[in-house]
């Protein structure tokens, strides 16, 4: 099961795309509405390297703009199976939770 924070950071893994550098997973995480909770850069590379080594994501090497080598990341099949059996958990729980919870 999924933490909050890995299921962010795989859903902006996913949006950023294939060989996505750290700055621009946690740019999508900023850009998302509620942006504004947004845990520190740090604590974002951090749950990277972590589901790197839990095989959630695949780390590649890439040139920044500057050509400076740096760590890139892919959702890998793992990690897509992952998340979408979070989401499907986070949706069947949701419904059950709405059905009365507002009246």
């Amino acid at each position: 099961m999924l933490g909050k924070l890995e299921e962010d950071v795989l859903l902006a893994s996913l949006q950023a795309g294939e060989a996505a550098l750290p700055s621009e997973i946690y740019a999508r995480m900023v850009d998302a509405p509620g942006g504004d909770r947004v845990p520190q850069f740090g604590a974002v590379y951090t749950t990277l390297t972590r589901m790197a080594a839990k095989k959630l994501l695949s780390e590649s090497q890439k040139n920044d703009a500057a050509g400076r080598s740096r760590r890139a990341f892919t959702v890998s099949a793992a990690g897509r199976l992952a998340i979408r059996q979070s989401m499907t958990r986070v949706q069947a729980l949701g419904g059950f939770a709405w059905a009365g919870a507002m009246s």
